[in-house]
């Protein structure tokens, strides 16, 4: 996902607080079908994934031709908590909202509770946001973060298969980039600028790689709030900074780091003038010249937890229901359109065969369409994942990315770094 959304400010007095599996049969259960007194109801959607938008777009006319329900699909690229909050004040939200995990803690109060719903039974409570016992979240999607490789771009230069578990570690993935920049591939390597992308999910790894438990990170991220946790000392802080700076060695981008553009990335990379992008597996529009791109582990020196052979990955979009301001009717309505997704072979097909996206239900047995995707599923199967922690504050993103994006262009150096990484914890008491 171009993930336009995923941090900001707060601009209500909410209680802001601060997320695999494939599935399904494809039976269609007749209690999900919409009741012909359905008909002629209006719900309105929020879709916060900009790749997306014509999917969500198309999916509201198949699914009006088929229960005579009218979905109102509505799309912001701004911060979802940002918008929501602008929404709610004006007592004007969506009846159903695709949100971030932790935008389920903030706005809990105004959700209905899910935890009666069938599909809480394949994957919901597993998946789904569960806040004092009950379900407020329906889980959209499964997505991984880590670094995608074009094995294509590799291939036509090493001359060799290549096989991402040859190159786990970063003296390995060095040699390796030193390769291609021998056979003419002079930069490898595509680095985001964006706060999302450098905060939340490059650093993020480190609260993720604690354990693989939400336990285990919950406890590290305390420590920090606490000052317990001294980063220049710390080993996976280093191992992934230490891989961080071998990324910006071979940066397209090195030049001027902070000009890169996210789209100037993805063509980098799907052109193959990249080998390497670090990003995630909502990136779709990538199979242009080759399909033979998939997803890895960031490799590190680090390789402790098997760190370095399990992909980042759980449910992050998640759908919520309005409880405040839509009506009984209207809700009913929304619990049936999350029912269809799940099954009615036509919503299994919306979210495997339109979407690409790898479905959070044990039920769906559909095999995911684009490879990247299949590359996750693959983890998925084999149990190779690593938990993702998602219940950072908001303003992580903002507040550690600006501190990033100061250590890529050389204002800060790693002891600089760590020091407001830390400085931002502790202020989070």
């Amino acid at each position: 996902m171009k993930k336009l959304k995923r941090v900001g400010s707060f601009g209500l007095a909410l209680a802001m607080v601060t997320a695999l599996c494939v599935g399904c049969s494809g039976e269609k259960d007749v209690s999900s079908d919409t009741e012909s007194s359905d008909k002629g109801v209006t719900i309105s959607l929020l879709n916060t994934k900009s790749e997306l938008v014509d999917q969500f777009d198309e999916l509201a006319k198949k699914y009006k031709e088929e229960t005579g329900v009218t979905i109102d699909v509505q799309f912001t690229s701004d911060v979802v908590s940002t918008h929501l909050s602008e929404k709610y004040a004006s007592g004007n939200p969506y009846t159903i909202m695709l949100v971030d995990r932790t935008d389920v803690y903030s706005f809990q109060q105004y959700l209905l509770d899910l935890s009666d719903q069938k599909w809480i039974e394949d994957g919901g409570a597993e998946y789904g946001v569960n806040i004092d016992g009950k379900t407020y979240s329906f889980p959209f999607l499964i997505e991984a973060v880590g670094l995608l490789y074009n094995a294509q771009a590799i291939e036509d230069i090493t001359g060799k298969d290549f096989a991402w578990s040859d190159y786990n570690t970063v003296d390995k993935f060095q040699a390796l980039l030193d390769e291609l920049v021998a056979g003419g591939m002079k930069s490898p390597v595509a680095v985001n600028k964006d706060d999302w992308s450098l905060a939340n999910h490059y650093f993020g790894q480190l609260y993720n790689q604690q354990g693989n438990s939400e336990e285990e990170s919950q406890a590290y991220v305390d420590s920090l709030k606490n000052g317990e946790v001294k980063l220049v000392d710390d080993q996976r802080f280093n191992s992934l900074l230490d891989s961080f700076d071998t990324l910006l060695k071979y940066n397209i981008n090195s030049s001027d780091p902070l000009s890169a553009d996210y789209d100037m990335n993805n063509e980098y990379f799907a052109s193959g003038d990249v080998a390497f992008w670090f990003n995630g597996s909502w990136v779709t529009d990538v199979y242009s010249s080759t399909d033979k791109i998939g997803i890895m582990p960031m490799p590190q020196s680090d390789t402790d937890g098997e760190a370095t052979d399990r992909l980042v990955a759980g449910a992050s979009k998640t759908f919520v229901i309005d409880k405040e301001y839509s009506t009984k009717e209207q809700q009913k309505v929304a619990e049936d359109f999350l029912n269809w997704l799940v099954y009615d072979e036509a919503g299994q097909s919306f979210m495997v065969d339109d979407c690409g996206i790898i479905p959070a239900f044990s039920n769906i047995t559909k095999e995911v369409s684009t490879p990247i995707s299949l590359s996750v599923q693959q983890f998925i199967q084999d149990g190779m994942t690593e938990y993702w922690y998602q219940a950072i504050p908001g303003d992580h993103g903002t507040e550690v990315g600006a501190s990033l994006q100061k250590y890529m262009s050389g204002s800060i150096d790693r002891n600089g770094l760590a020091s407001e990484v830390e400085t931002y914890w502790t202020g989070q008491k």
